[in-house]
């Protein structure tokens, strides 16, 4: 994989963009903590990030489709890079919350443009037969870049350095992502410049599409019924590190590394597993143990057991994140991938609104522990349904060949 020039350079300029989204999240979760917000406070905060899925999504899709992939993402990164510095100028003179969420949606804008471009162009520039392994390498290597950036903005903000220089900081790596990016010859994109339809019968084709696919279809009905609630673990656990252990949003490396170390661990092992195993195994997994996990927080079992309770349903996080992409982009027709990876990306992060508003309601409400066995109880039974709804996504003389080969 590492021969394939185009591919390290996809894989670095991806690298640096997740790096950058990471330490920005960890600063802008800082930000709000210097106001005093708690749970209602971050539920707006997430609302606010998953807004421009709702709206701008199933659009983005058919506007990439039209577009070089590496131009497009290119030119996001430069966005990025712009609303960076202006929140570095901003935070100088006077910073408001309502300034961060305004911020979290533009920046969040730009991504569901980035990311299904960029999981577009992978299948154009490695083989078929190396797509699981290429995905594996980028998903690890994307939850290093987290774990090193909550780790680095953490130490940062404790140790005394500004906002304004943390900032731009992360603005330089965006700079790196995209001169990387645009290194990637030839350019890509999967519709030709003659093509007659508007981006609204683009938008209906790519719907249509999922639509008339039964199996498509129920993937992204369980998809979406798991992430309704599945989304609002992050929500949880930050409102679980501040209110049960009395730590500051900052201290988020605590929770998240455990988890992201499981999905790590996961995704290592799933290309061997996708090849031997039906993948359908890989989407339930991830609800019925993160089900199990969230409801030993809620009994509030010591942290070593939690922790270690986080790596392993990090473990099936990432079974399923390398499972489900790589199907899809193994299965879908090029033509529509990048279309039906926005409408992925619109449940990815569209769907999850009325989790955020349901759920900051509920621990303002009836607490975090009552809370928690809420959210257990519901993925444990999408687990269930995904079992016996979903048909297989592998049949058997797949198996067959892939064993042998």
């Amino acid at each position: 994989m590492f021969k394939n020039h185009n591919f390290v350079l996809l894989f670095f300029s991806r690298f640096f963009s997740v790096f950058a989204d990471a330490l920005l999240f960890i600063i802008l979760l800082s930000m709000l903590g210097n106001f005093g917000i708690r749970a209602i406070g971050l539920s707006i905060f997430f609302i606010f990030s998953t807004l421009p899925a709702i709206i701008f999504s199933l659009p983005a899709g058919a506007i990439i489709e039209r577009k070089y992939l590496q131009k497009v993402m290119s030119f996001t990164d430069i966005i990025r890079f712009v609303l960076v510095g202006c929140l570095a100028l901003i935070n100088t003179i006077h910073l408001t919350p309502t300034t961060i969420y305004i911020f979290v949606f533009a920046i969040v804008l730009c991504n569901i443009f980035y990311i299904p471009a960029n999981s577009s162009l992978l299948p154009k520039i490695v083989k078929k037969e190396y797509l699981a392994n290429a995905n594996s390498y980028i998903q690890i290597t994307m939850l290093f870049a987290k774990i090193g950036s909550y780790s680095v903005g953490a130490w940062s903000i404790k140790s005394g350095l500004s906002y304004s220089s943390l900032l731009l900081i992360v603005g330089s790596f965006y700079i790196i992502s995209m001169i990387m990016i645009l290194a990637v010859k030839p350019y890509h994109k999967n519709l030709s410049t003659n093509e007659p339809k508007t981006i609204i019968q683009d938008v209906k084709a790519g719907l249509a599409y999922i639509k008339l696919n039964k199996l498509y279809s129920k993937l992204f009905q369980i998809f979406g019924a798991a992430w309704l609630v599945g989304s609002s673990v992050d929500l949880y656990l930050i409102s679980y590190l501040v209110e049960i252990l009395e730590r500051p949003h900052e201290d988020l490396y605590i929770i998240t590394t455990y988890s992201l170390i499981g999905i790590g661990l996961g995704s290592f092992i799933s290309p061997y597993l996708y090849k031997r195993i039906n993948p359908k195994i890989g989407i339930y997994a991830s609800s019925l143990f993160f089900g199990m996990i969230i409801a030993l927080f809620s009994l509030k079992l010591p942290l070593a057991v939690l922790l270690i309770g986080l790596l392993i349903g990090g473990f099936a996080q990432g079974l399923f994140l390398i499972f489900i992409n790589t199907y899809l982009q193994s299965n879908v027709e090029e033509k529509y991938l990048s279309r039906v990876y926005s409408l992925y990306h619109f449940v990815y992060t569209g769907v999850s609104l009325p989790g955020y508003l349901l759920f900051g309601y509920f621990i303002d409400r009836i607490g975090i522990i009552n809370t928690g066995f809420i959210i257990a109880a519901y993925l444990i039974l999408i687990a269930l349904v995904t079992i016996f709804y979903l048909p297989s996504l592998r049949d058997k003389k797949e198996i067959l060949e892939e064993r042998h080969s």
